[in-house]
């Protein structure tokens, strides 16, 4: 477990559970209620209680549902993550005869485009997918994509002077330790993680299926 906060929303779904056992014991019971004392399955009081009761359960369990799933925490301006980055350079490829890279890509399969994203750095092999990360080749190291977060200008140009255009910048976004958070289980969890992928040009990206397509 992350964080010890996260018992606090494991004990809001366990009381949850308890109340819905509850609420479907205490219908049940007030119906038999109605059928042995009044000689009736339904009146007006009853169907009153058991739909106060239903709308209780329903509310909370919208409330935990959408803190627990649902809730869009944005990376940069929210006071209930911390931010942090790391960049790391680049180790060219060269196990591949006659070509050597920085990044291979692999298409992925389906019916939504995603690309995969291979990389070494030192002692590492990773590989993200284009849903989280980007390559950068152009005359500014930052594109579009990455413009998205904040970066460190000062050190985007050491690594860019240092490491001949050729680093990597890793932004992890991570749920603060707090009541709040532990409400919906993310106390001390990842919430985001972005790769910007920085390479000097074109020719240092191989495609992995290339000899396939063409």
């Amino acid at each position: 477990m992350k964080s010890a906060w996260n018992l606090v929303g494991m004990g809001l779904w366990l009381l949850l559970v308890i109340y819905l056992v509850w609420m479907v014991h205490d219908m049940r019971v007030r119906r038999l209620k109605l059928l042995v004392t009044e000689k009736r399955s339904w009146s007006w009081q009853n169907i009153t209680k058991s739909s106060i009761e239903l709308v209780i359960f329903l509310l909370a369990f919208w409330g935990m549902s959408y803190t627990t799933l649902f809730q869009d925490v944005n990376a940069v301006n929210s006071k209930r993550v911390t931010v942090a980055y790391q960049y790391k350079p680049l180790v060219l490829d060269t196990s591949s005869v006659g070509s050597s890279a920085y990044v291979t890509i692999k298409n992925g399969n389906g019916t939504k485009p995603v690309q995969y994203y291979t990389f070494y750095t030192a002692g590492e092999k990773d590989m993200v997918s284009s849903e989280n990360a980007t390559v950068s080749s152009g005359t500014h190291p930052i594109n579009v994509v990455a413009s998205a977060y904040t970066w460190n200008q000062s050190k985007v140009k050491q690594m860019e002077k240092q490491h001949q255009k050729a680093w990597i910048g890793v932004e992890e976004t991570t749920y603060k330790k707090t009541f709040l958070n532990g409400i919906g289980l993310h106390a001390g969890r990842l919430a985001n993680r972005f790769t910007l992928i920085r390479v000097p040009d074109h020719s240092f990206i191989k495609q992995a299926n290339q000899s396939n397509q063409q």
